[in-house]
């Protein structure tokens, strides 16, 4: 059954309707009067709890409008209304600040239910929370988090704020549109993986697409004789949830693969206001032992499909190329740049020294980032990679089989990059092109973000974005205990 129990245009527009936020912190010096400062001091009473959040920034780089996400928790079970008696303040001086806008993000409940021994664990009820935060390099800002109305608090009105310039979201999940001042995205309307993509700065109404499927593959998994099975196969998420609104919209979708009932996967893509990337967590859990010849996460499809002259094929149709160049990190850190045509022999594949025909790069499966970008039209498409998990939990084999991360151009119309968790030792059709035995309970995860920039001859704008998010502001949290 679908986890939807009402269509999410409805679940959006009550968020629109019950959460609160200001743009004085979100919108660019300028842009919009001073906010209003106020004096914390005088609400004394009207919350149960507040916490200084203090952030720190430890690269050298002026962070504006970083996502930060945080759990807050009453004790027992809160009454639905402390959604709504939550407030974001950026301190300036002592106890004195301006609002601050925040987006609130699920809810769980738990504890409080009788267990045989007499032990009860203690209720309690937990909301995350986003805000975008605002820092100067080597700098440090404290945000005073409230939560928690109590009931003999005084029944005059919290102050809350208009959103300026949030998200733009159109249609019904799984086919949603999500527009801010970086980036229009539609997703699929049937799997609900992220189709086509146009940056707000391209210089031609062009998108990056790969024909009519999606250009994101959070996961797919091969096991021939069987045909591949990606998540865009899913003619409808078996589940799927959006919480969120403007200021930060999450799509989730999982369960059982199309073909491969016996793979379960997620992937759950947060799009913010006034930042110019989508933050992706995948996940793929093996239920059954399963030959299989190719498992990737992470992958990026983009349609080039110009026909070889030594090769024509009338019946295969063109498109346009949306990438002209791959860029990635070398081992030192300098950028390491690829024309995608300067390496094409005459049946359009890629043809690099000491590579397969196709391959335009092998790289390491943890390779910090991938580009794709075109120089003409001035936009591009990066995956920055933070976090990545291989793992079995019912203590079997982890597979070990050619990790890496492959840049391809096959001469099919297509270009693509991806980060194979299993692949073959072997070339195609050699005595080393097997599948691999993938045991029950291996889990694979990763983390990272699809990011939207316009490219420069050092991609700065890339490496700098991938910094950013593996590196975020540090919590000065201060501890608790001992326990």
């Amino acid at each position: 059954m679908n986890a939807v129990s009402l269509p999410c245009r409805v679940v959006i527009s009550r968020m629109l309707m019950t959460l609160f936020f200001v743009a004085a912190i979100a919108v660019k010096p300028g842009a919009m009067a001073a906010p209003d400062i106020l004096a914390t001091a005088d609400w004394a009473g009207r919350f149960v709890h507040e916490y200084d959040y203090v952030l720190r920034e430890t690269e050298g780089l002026a962070r504006e409008n970083e996502p930060v996400e945080i759990t807050l928790t009453m004790a027992g079970d809160a009454p639905d209304l402390w959604r709504d008696h939550i407030r974001v303040v950026a301190l300036t001086d002592g106890d004195n600040g301006f609002l601050t806008p925040h987006q609130v993000m699920g809810e769980t409940r738990a504890g409080g239910v009788e267990q045989p021994d007499g032990n009860t664990p203690h209720p309690a009820t937990s909301i995350n929370i986003i805000f975008l935060a605002n820092c100067p390099a080597r700098g440090e800002v404290m945000y005073r988090l409230f939560w928690g109305n109590p009931e003999s608090a005084a029944a005059a009105p919290l102050p809350s704020a208009a959103l300026v310039d949030g998200l733009r979201i159109t249609g019904e999940a799984p086919g949603l549109t999500v527009e801010n001042n970086a980036y229009h995205i539609e997703l699929d309307p049937g799997s609900g993986a992220i189709r086509r993509i146009r940056t707000t700065f391209q210089s031609n109404d062009t998108e990056m697409f790969y024909k009519k499927i999606p250009i994101h593959f959070g996961t797919d998994i091969w096991s021939p004789g069987q045909s591949w099975d990606h998540d865009y196969d899913w003619p409808k998420p078996p589940h799927q949830k959006v919480e969120g609104g403007p200021l930060a919209l999450r799509y989730h979708r999982w369960g059982p693969m199309q073909r491969y009932s016996d793979v379960e996967i997620s992937i759950t893509y947060t799009f913010y206001a006034h930042v110019p990337y989508v933050h992706v967590s995948s996940t793929m859990r093996i239920m059954q032992d399963r030959s299989s010849h190719a498992i990737r996460m992470g992958e990026i499809v983009v349609s080039h499909s110009r026909r070889p002259s030594a090769n024509p094929d009338p019946e295969q149709e063109e498109s346009p190329e949306v990438f002209t160049h791959y860029g990635w990190p070398d081992s030192d850190g300098n950028v390491v740049q690829r024309e995608i045509n300067a390496y094409r022999n005459e049946l359009g594949q890629a043809s690099v020294e000491a590579k397969v025909p196709g391959g335009l790069a092998v790289l390491d499966r943890d390779i910090p980032w991938v580009a794709g970008y075109n120089m003409d039209e001035h936009f591009g498409l990066a995956t920055l990679r933070k976090n990545q998990f291989a793992g079995n939990y019912l203590g079997r084999p982890t597979p070990q089989s050619a990790p890496c991360t492959y840049l391809g151009q096959y001469g099919w119309g297509f270009v693509y990059w991806s980060r194979p968790m299993v692949y073959p030792l072997g070339t195609a059709n050699s005595l080393l092109d097997l599948n691999t035995a993938v045991a029950a309970g291996t889990f694979f995860g990763t983390e990272e973000a699809l990011l939207t920039f316009k490219p420069s001859k050092s991609l700065d704008a890339v490496r700098t974005a991938h910094r950013k998010f593996t590196i975020p502001l540090r919590l000065e949290f201060k501890g608790t205990g001992p326990w």
